[in-house]
C-alpha cells in the first residue's frame, strides 16, 4: 500500500516539475491604450490598433486607427519582464504590440512591451480597438 502512495506521489511530483508555469499577467494602469509602435522618429511616435486576425490585418492599411504622439522626456520604457530600459531601447519596439500609457500633456509616458498571454487577453477584451 505504502508503495502505491509513493508512486502516486511520485507521479504527481514528476508532472508539476515538468509543467510550464502559469504566466503572470501585468495588470495596467485605467486609461491605458494598447497599440503597435509602427514608425519612430524619436521623440515623435506612430500608433496604430492592434490587429485583431489577419483579416484586420490586411485591410488594416485602410481601416486601422493611428495616430501620431511625442514621447515625454522622462518617459519609461519596461521590457516582457518588466525591466526598464532606456530610449534606444524604443527601436526594438517597431512593430511589437506595446501598452501605452500617457501622461497629462498627452505625451507618452510609460511604454510596456506585452508578453503573448497579454495580447491573446487584450484581444479577448476587445481593449486594441481604439
Amino acid at each position: 500500500m505504502r508503495k502505491l502512495v509513493y508512486a502516486g506521489l511520485a507521479l504527481v511530483l514528476a508532472i508539476k516539475i515538468n509543467a510550464e508555469p502559469l504566466p503572470v499577467l501585468r495588470s495596467f494602469p485605467a486609461g491605458t491604450q494598447f497599440a503597435l509602435i509602427t514608425k519612430i522618429n524619436y521623440p515623435q511616435v506612430t500608433l496604430q490598433e492592434i490587429p485583431s486576425n489577419w483579416g484586420t490585418n490586411l485591410l488594416g492599411l485602410m481601416w486601422l486607427s493611428s495616430k501620431k504622439v511625442e514621447m515625454s522626456p522622462a518617459s519609461v520604457i519596461r521590457d516582457q519582464e518588466n525591466n526598464t530600459h532606456v530610449q534606444a531601447y524604443l527601436d526594438t519596439l517597431k512593430n511589437e504590440p506595446v501598452a501605452v500609457q500617457f501622461d497629462f500633456q498627452g505625451r507618452i509616458w510609460v511604454v510596456w512591451q506585452l508578453t503573448k498571454p497579454e495580447i491573446q487577453r487584450m484581444i479577448k477584451n476587445k481593449q486594441n480597438i481604439w
